[in-house]
């Protein structure tokens, strides 16, 4: 056998330390994101034409379709583009980011240039491995140098929490402490003495769970998502060599930009849903009816 099936692991590899601090495969294909992402927007916005061409155009139109998108949600009224640039940096930052990161996957070397496991070589009494390519029993105890960022469940942990946590905060200073609050404890609708206060309060303690599952929701999605295709293609360029690549490298590129879309949407309606409170709800159906006629009036 000239190659062995690549062995699969969920945790990221540590390749070198500085000082006392480990710094992993998956740490490092972040710091390259970052440095890239950091490049790319300083040589985009260097020189600012008026009759912008070439990067700085492609940057523009990325913004201006990140902020449309933002605004398709939080609205096209005055209120709604205010929400809209606020929410936008953190949007936008996650989408690009993202994208990018998981777009390093399908570049040549990612997951495949690395040093031999010694672990694996001392079980084989060898001292040393060299060459470009391995064969045989060591041709997959290769420990990768550069892993995509979002393989590592505990960068979309934090950008999942990051996200809950910042929804929070959004809420409680557009609503007030006390608005906010009611979301999840809803004590006056415990004071109607009936079965149908106890469910809304019963709700409301609901909705905090919901809060917390969306962290695990939201880091469970990406990181599964792309894990999983970065093993898809790691197991059929086994399998079938050059052919996988022009197979799955294109379904890999339109995953990535689907899954980093999918995750800052979600942010985004999370923001959104955090700025809303509750709607008072008429207690009878004569009130409904005046309510809606006064709508249809101001309309008019």
């Amino acid at each position: 056998m000239f190659w062995k099936l690549p062995v699969v692991k969920l945790a990221p590899d540590v390749i070198f330390h500085i000082g006392a601090f480990p710094v992993t495969n998956t740490l490092l294909c972040t710091w390259i994101v970052t440095i890239v992402l950091a490049a790319l927007f300083f040589s985009a916005t260097r020189r600012r034409d008026l009759i912008p061409s070439g990067l700085q155009n492609l940057m523009e139109w990325v913004v201006e379709f990140l902020l449309g998108l933002v605004e398709n949600v939080t609205g096209k009224d005055e209120q709604g583009k205010r929400r809209a640039k606020t929410f936008f940096p953190l949007v936008a930052t996650l989408f690009i980011f993202i994208l990018l990161a998981n777009l390093i996957d399908v570049f040549p070397g990612v997951d495949t240039l690395g040093a031999v496991d010694t672990a694996v070589l001392a079980q084989m009494h060898m001292t040393s491995a060299y060459g470009p390519f391995l064969f045989g029993a060591i041709s997959n105890a290769v420990i990768p140098w550069v892993r995509p960022a979002t393989t590592d469940l505990n960068l979309t942990f934090a950008m999942a929490l990051v996200t809950v946590v910042t929804s929070q905060v959004v809420g409680f200073s557009t609503l007030g402490p006390g608005e906010h609050l009611s979301k999840y404890f809803n004590f006056r609708s415990l004071f109607k003495f009936n079965f149908e206060g106890f469910i809304e309060f019963f709700v409301g303690l609901l909705d905090i769970v919901s809060e917390l599952a969306r962290v695990i929701s939201l880091a469970f999605r990406l990181f599964g998502n792309i894990f999983a295709g970065s093993v898809v293609l790691a197991v059929f360029a086994f399998l079938l060599p050059f052919l996988a690549d022009v197979v799955f490298i294109p379904f890999e590129i339109f995953v990535a930009f689907v899954q980093a879309l999918i995750f800052s949407l979600l942010t985004l309606v999370f923001l959104q849903m955090a700025t809303i409170g509750h709607a008072p709800e008429p207690e009878s159906e004569q009130e409904a009816r005046a309510e809606f006629s006064e709508k249809h009036a101001v309309v008019h």
